[in-house]
């Protein structure tokens, strides 16, 4: 892809000793411009295969992951968490999915002690660590090719990494889940004991959607910022994790409501149903995530400040 003219004519400049300004003022990379261009590096970078591996990975961490949270909470107190964040899922993912996963929680919760490390759950926990780096480990490969860059970093500090996204991107979720599901009762208390238990009510009905938001928001941004092999900056990660944000939000809602309402994937798939359902949902959520990242690749190359592609520091 040819680089759109802006810090190489600065460069250039700058080796020939021109100080004349240069027209730098190039036409800004409007709005069609820049889908259209984020769809042509889609296609070019195969995000769609990124997004199946990535989905394969992730299921395969998905249950094992589930007995390290249950584990987790169980020594903290609150084995009960997880379901109740299940519970609020379901406003979001569909009914089926959530079936399927609820199902898993319940049969995992059934066969082992509330808050006790078995061996079973050393093996989960084991697994769950190795999936989920596997998965983030596919999201470094993807965006790597995305910015045209080679992979330098060791295999041990690629694992670590995707061990240290995977633990900050969860610590956000279940943060902003945690928020949805205890604020009102521990906010209320607060606010009941200083009189103002109705006002706190009507504003927490207003902003803890945007508070959610903001905590996804920061998990995109966060995945953005560590998994290229190439130095960010986050106002080159923040367009495309707002963007990818909005649009899982749009996705999930519309497939939610799709799958409720056609009776088609029942229909045709019977009891694979739950899990096929789980998998599409997983994979377009995977394949938003990567074009997130794409477009902000795309703004980044369309900046004159921005990093050419190849390129793994940035200049100041």
């Amino acid at each position: 892809m040819d680089k759109i003219p802006g810090k190489k004519i600065v460069e250039k400049a700058e080796r020939t000793g021109n100080e004349v300004p240069i027209p730098l003022t190039r036409r800004r990379l409007g709005l069609v411009e820049l889908l259209k261009r984020t769809a042509k590096e889609v296609g070019e970078d195969h995000l769609a295969a990124f997004a199946g591996n990535l989905t394969y990975k992730t299921l395969f961490a998905l249950f094992p992951t589930f007995v390290f949270l249950l584990s987790l909470l169980g020594l903290f107190g609150a084995p009960n968490l997880l379901q109740d964040l299940v519970n609020q899922a379901r406003g979001v993912l569909p009914a089926e999915a959530v079936s399927l996963i609820e199902e898993q929680l319940l049969g995992i919760a059934g066969e082992r002690a509330p808050a006790a490390f078995t061996t079973g759950a050393i093996v989960s926990i084991l697994l769950a660590l190795w999936g989920v780096s596997g998965g983030f480990r596919s999201v470094m490969e993807a965006m790597n090719v995305m910015y045209e860059v080679e992979e330098e970093r060791s295999f041990v500090k690629q694992v670590l990494i995707s061990i240290l996204l995977f633990f900050g991107v969860a610590a956000l979720l279940l943060s902003a889940l945690g928020l949805i599901v205890f604020g009102p009762e521990i906010g209320g208390a607060v606010a009941d004991a200083v009189g103002l238990g109705g006002v706190f009510q009507l504003v927490w009905n207003i902003v803890q959607w945007p508070v959610l938001i903001l905590f996804v928001t920061l998990a995109f941004a966060l995945i953005y910022y560590l998994a290229p092999d190439a130095e960010q900056r986050f106002r080159f990660v923040s367009p495309g994790s707002i963007a990818a944000v909005v649009l899982w939000l749009l996705f999930s809602l519309a497939f939610s409501v799709y799958v409720e309402r056609s009776g088609s994937f029942n229909a045709t798939y019977g009891t694979f149903a739950g899990i096929i359902i789980l998998m599409l949902y997983i994979y377009y959520s995977a394949f938003i995530v990567l074009v997130g990242a794409q477009l902000n690749q795309v703004i980044e190359d369309a900046a004159p400040e921005g990093k050419n592609e190849g390129e793994k520091t940035l200049n100041e």
